[in-house]
């Protein structure tokens, strides 16, 4: 991101809060607000001066860095979840909070004393897919770190005991519960003009350092790089209200997603195609495929393959295929994404169609992406296998 497009994003933002109930959150923005994926992290030395950046392998300390780093310009939790009611209805869930700094830290550290000053917002984005009515649900909410209106909290180790986490955003929240590691178990609370949902998250997997030991690498710019680790397979399980009967007792399984950077993508690259799937023989494999503006392929592009026991084994470019085959067109037709996924690799072997369980899963908001809810068939090791997971692709909408 250059400094003119700094200016474009912070110049965004701030309409949009204005046009929330007095400037405090702000609703999903129109059409005309969306901006593209390398607008918002992208990165040259203009937009990222004076923030920190991902040069060297992280030494990462649980449960503080499930917090806040508020030296870097961008930070996502980011949770997604397959589950099902009761009943045998199927549901995808979406809940993500990120926080983007409109400005430096202070050189002395210290803060504004205006209650309502911030130099950063928190977005959120909340989804359900409703699988078997064929209705997808999206909402965003923005607000200023201030006043209390949206924050991101803890976890912070004090005296050996941990202050639990929480990001909130209006009346969206992620909130630790007590009894845990101050991170986990966590409790989701949404409530939109069309869905709510109120979900628990507990302890599954143990936490799986991307890249390099957690350093992502994703061009090669020095700097242009995120800290990235992955909660791969987490039970969760509580009510989602939407539909008829208008409220679903759920459970299942879900991903967490931590990243936090200053910029990764070069002037190349135009967005991304992410997987997290997770496979019915224990199994979880994460890949992104980085697109160019060329069409050509990057060498950046990366994943993981978690055994069952929490193990990762990195993947590279060189051993994976990621193959699209045909086409999703959005009613507007601005935005244009592939309809299915084939995921291929000799070593370790597997061949996976990825299918959306619905095909309109596309979120038009601030940065117009497209997120869902997917089915996984094929092989692994020779062996059949199925599962559930969640698919990103971004960067593909046009410019408006």
């Amino acid at each position: 991101m250059n400094g003119r497009q700094t200016t474009r994003w912070a110049t965004i933002v701030t309409l949009a809060l204005l046009g929330g109930a007095c400037g405090d959150t702000a609703a999903t923005p129109g059409p005309t607000r969306s901006l593209g994926v390398a607008d918002v992290l992208g990165g040259t030395a203009d937009g990222a001066a004076g923030f920190l950046r991902a040069t060297t392998v992280p030494t990462l300390h649980f449960p503080r860095d499930h917090g806040a780093h508020p030296g870097f310009r961008t930070e996502w939790w980011y949770i997604t979840g397959n589950l099902t009611s009761e009943a045998g209805r199927r549901f995808g869930v979406q809940l993500v909070f990120f926080r983007q700094a409109l400005a430096p830290p202070l050189a002395d550290g210290s803060t504004r004393a205006a209650s309502l000053a911030a130099r950063e917002v928190i977005l959120a984005h909340a989804a359900v897919t409703d699988v078997d009515g064929k209705r997808f649900f999206a909402e965003e909410q923005l607000a200023r770190a201030a006043a209390g209106v949206a924050l991101v909290r803890g976890p912070e180790e004090s005296s050996g005991a941990a202050e639990p986490f929480v990001v909130a955003c209006g009346n969206w929240s992620a909130r630790a519960e007590a009894g845990g590691d101050g991170f986990l178990p966590m409790k989701l609370k949404v409530a939109a003009a069309e869905f709510a949902f109120t979900l628990q998250l507990g302890a599954g997997k143990p936490p799986v350092l991307q890249g390099d030991r957690g350093l992502s690498q994703k061009s090669g710019e020095a700097g242009n790089a995120s800290i990235y680790y992955s909660l791969t397979r987490v039970p969760i399980g509580g009510t989602i209200a939407v539909g008829d009967p208008p409220m679903h007792q759920v459970q299942g399984e879900a991903w967490i997603d931590r990243e936090w950077s200053t910029a990764v993508l070069d002037g190349a690259q135009i967005g991304w195609d992410w997987f997290s799937l997770q496979l019915d023989n224990g199994e979880d494999l994460m890949w992104y495929r980085l697109r160019r503006r060329d069409g050509g392929h990057d060498p950046w592009s990366r994943g993981c393959l978690v055994a069952r026991d929490g193990t990762a084994r990195p993947l590279l470019p060189t051993q994976v295929e990621a193959i699209p085959d045909g086409q999703w067109v959005a009613a507007d037709g601005r935005a244009r994404y592939p309809a299915r996924w084939r995921l291929r690799a000799s070593e370790p072997a597997f061949d996976l169609l990825v299918e959306p369980l619905l095909a309109d899963q596309e979120l038009r908001v601030l940065v117009r992406y497209w997120e869902g809810a997917v089915a996984v068939r094929g092989t692994r090791g020779g062996a059949a296998v199925t599962g559930r997971g969640y698919v990103e692709m971004t960067g593909y909408a046009t410019a408006r």
